[in-house]
């Protein structure tokens, strides 16, 4: 079953947020891929390693977050981002970067990213910004 968007299940109050995860270094992505399926209200849906892969995973899972690495192999994080949020305006965005400079959180937001994560920071953190995403915060 896919779902489209946070899902309140009829027996409980608790609302499913659909994620992917794009970043190029496939230890990264497990370890966000691992906090996400340990975190109740959140599932995983998808991960990608390249921002043409993300454009199929996001097209066929509609998630409801992506979490997304500034620096892909194939395209600027940055442009994914715009790009994404162009096709599928409802997806909101996290980016997730090792870059620690206030002007690339700056960039992020204004490509259409509702957060900014650096690297430096626990997994943790990234949990805690895809729930404030979802929430549209």
């Amino acid at each position: 079953m896919t779902l489209n968007s946070p899902t309140t299940s009829s027996k409980s109050t608790t609302t499913i947020t659909r994620v992917v995860v794009v970043d190029d270094h496939p230890a990264i992505r497990e370890a966000i891929a691992d906090t996400i399926r340990a975190e109740q209200g959140l599932e995983l849906c998808g991960l990608a390693g390249s921002a043409a892969d993300a454009f199929d995973l996001v097209r066929e899972t509609s998630p409801d977050v992506a979490v997304i690495d500034i620096s892909l192999g194939d395209a600027h994080g940055l442009d994914l981002v715009q790009n994404l949020r162009a096709q599928h305006p409802k997806l909101e965005v996290v980016v997730f970067s090792m870059y620690d400079e206030e002007v690339y959180a700056e960039r992020a937001i204004r490509a259409g990213a509702r957060g900014y994560v650096m690297k430096s920071e626990p997994t943790q953190s990234v949990a805690e910004a895809i729930r404030a995403a979802a929430q549209g915060e």
